[in-house]
């Protein structure tokens, strides 16, 4: 509801990773989202497929509730790591 009323997002996603200044890598993805209802369940299952085998069965219950998907258009890349090196 609050990314329908107001589509700036911030994404931020560590990566496990130490730099040179002993620093932990993270990245962190400014941008727009939009919010589509449905389709959840069918694009799990293609996520499932590519990264955990395409014998899976994702989600694993009969007649998933179809859910939402959010999309980001980014616009701005920030964090520590070598996308983004100091300046």
């Amino acid at each position: 509801r609050n990314l329908r009323r107001d589509p700036r997002i911030a994404l931020s996603i560590p990566s496990g990773t130490t730099n040179a200044w002993g620093l932990l890598e993270y990245l962190v993805v400014y941008g727009a989202a939009r919010v589509t209802e449905g389709g959840a369940p069918e694009m799990l299952q293609r996520l499932a497929h590519t990264y955990l085998g395409p014998e899976v069965v994702f989600p694993d219950f009969p007649d998933p509730p179809p859910g939402y998907i959010t999309r980001i258009t980014p616009e701005r890349l920030g964090g520590v790591g070598p996308w983004n090196p100091p300046g």
